[in-house]
């Protein structure tokens, strides 16, 4: 038996559609300043410490939006980095964070 979604008043529904539209802005708008260098992995890194919205994001998205990064070279510095495609930014761990600097920070 599958547990059911506990069940949500409109108001509740309607205010989490609201913060869930948010949050998608907000990422869209960090991945736009690290695909245009505005902000750096490290200051990504920081900004995900501070905001949960930034902290859920994939860390595919992120490497697939830095500068001069495609589809197939953010899964091979992914597999090279042992981070699994479904793995958000706060779930990496410090060598997973580590290969990724090494990886990405020239």
């Amino acid at each position: 038996m599958t547990p059911t979604p506990p069940a949500l008043t409109h108001e509740q529904r309607v205010e989490a559609s609201r913060l869930a539209v948010a949050n998608r802005r907000r990422r869209a708008e960090v991945k736009r300043q690290v695909k245009s260098g505005e902000l750096s992995l490290e200051e990504l890194f920081e900004l995900a410490e501070r905001e949960e919205c930034v902290a859920q994001m994939r860390a595919y998205d992120l490497i697939s939006a830095l500068p001069a990064i495609g589809e197939v070279k953010a899964e091979r510095i992914m597999k090279s980095a042992s981070i699994a495609q479904t793995r958000r930014i706060r779930g990496l761990g410090p060598k997973q964070r580590a290969e990724l600097f090494r990886a990405l920070v020239r």
